[in-house]
């Protein structure tokens, strides 16, 4: 195999694939990098075995091949020679040279026969994601995914698809956050539930710059497909719980408020928390909202009051009067109202015990977003 390629085009592809590579693996083999060279099309595969990327990058080709390159020695000296010609060639030892117009340097390769290849299957759902589409859904659910492996039915996001609606929606028993983009229209009938793995969502977040995606799966094996990426993935072969049992459809009690003061008070709440249960006490009154953390551990407390707006859905309650006392996971709500876009937010809540529901003052269009938060024992 021979070929040469500018060092900053090798090092683009070689980071995109960087993430999948283990760093401790009982197969050494995983710690390269395939190459395929066929004409000036040149193929770059790495994998852990849970998932698989390939990208495509056009070289100037003088030699098909095949081989298995150490993927952080390769790295690590393009990254020195981003700017720099490259030319590799490769003989039939797996020995691979590296020059360029001031050094030449050569480092060992494997048979690419030893290097594990993704399932290519036929018989595939398919469905294609316009732009940010599948980068917004995923961005607005992978916060809430349970990482406790125990609950592997959490362990990643559910995409749920139909002909009127796509949804995903991601929960680890605490939280749950849920985005449903209204009016979809599949290019196919597709009525189908997958569960997608948190570090194959995490890859695509990474990876994808809000391209047209493409996804095809079964109920065992995910292929996603953007700008001359390829990723493939194993997805949770569970059942995702029955999360709509759990929204409550009843919150009586409204608060709206500006996110930015929520969000900075929450933060500076969150220093002054338990480190464990970083539970913040909410006192909500007609106007104003009190936010109280304390660590008597460490004797920190801090207090401070931010206005905002609450009323009852018959408007008859006086929370002046009687204010509304309710705590969270100071970190939960937090994230729950950085996934917010609008300037003011709105927040409702049953009883102190009972979930409360975080949505933006305004929704996109054809789209509905929410994040619910589980409180804890106001202590």
């Amino acid at each position: 195999m021979k070929f040469s390629v500018t060092g900053d085009k090798l090092v683009d592809a070689l980071s995109k694939l960087n993430s999948v590579i283990p760093t401790r693996s009982p197969l050494p083999i995983l710690d390269n990098i395939l190459f395929e060279l066929n004409g000036n099309e040149l193929k770059l595969l790495a994998s852990d075995l849970e998932i698989f990327i390939r990208t495509t990058i056009d070289v100037d080709g003088k030699k098909d091949g095949r081989v298995a390159i150490p993927a952080k020695r390769l790295l690590d000296i393009s990254r020195t020679l981003t700017s720099a010609s490259l030319s590799l060639d490769v003989n039939d030892k797996n020995r691979i040279s590296i020059k360029t117009t001031n050094g030449k340097y050569s480092l060992g390769g494997e048979p690419a026969e030893d290097f594990p290849v993704p399932e290519e299957k036929t018989e595939l759902h398919r469905l294609e994601l316009e732009g940010q589409m599948m980068k917004r859904c995923l961005a607005k659910t992978i916060h809430a995914v349970n990482t406790d492996e125990l609950r592997r039915n959490m362990s990643g996001i559910l995409m749920d698809v139909n002909q009127n609606e796509l949804k995903f929606v991601a929960t680890d028993g605490f939280r749950l956050a849920k985005i449903i983009k209204d009016n979809f229209k599949p290019q196919t009938e597709i009525e189908e539930k997958i569960i997608i793995p948190l570090k194959t969502g995490n890859i695509i977040l990474k990876l994808n710059n809000n391209d047209d995606t493409l996804l095809e799966f079964d109920d065992i094996d995910l292929k996603v497909t953007f700008a001359g990426m390829e990723i493939y993935s194993k997805l949770i072969d569970d059942t995702f719980p029955s999360y709509e049992n759990v929204i409550p459809k009843d919150n009586d009690k409204k608060l709206k408020i500006r996110k930015s003061e929520l969000s900075d008070s929450l933060k500076r709440a969150l220093i002054f928390a338990d480190a464990v249960t970083k539970r913040v006490k909410l006192e909500i009154t007609n106007s104003s909202v009190q936010i109280k953390a304390d660590n008597p551990e460490i004797g920190s407390e801090g207090e401070e009051t931010i206005e905002c707006s609450f009323i009852s859905n018959d408007g008859k309650e006086d929370f002046d009067k009687t204010p509304f006392v309710i705590a969270f996971n100071s970190g939960y709500l937090l994230d729950a109202v950085s996934q917010m876009e609008t300037e003011e937010i709105n927040v409702s809540f049953g009883s102190p015990s009972k979930a409360a529901i975080a949505t933006p003052s305004e929704q996109l269009a054809n789209e509905n977003f929410i994040e619910l938060i589980m409180p804890v024992r106001v202590g």
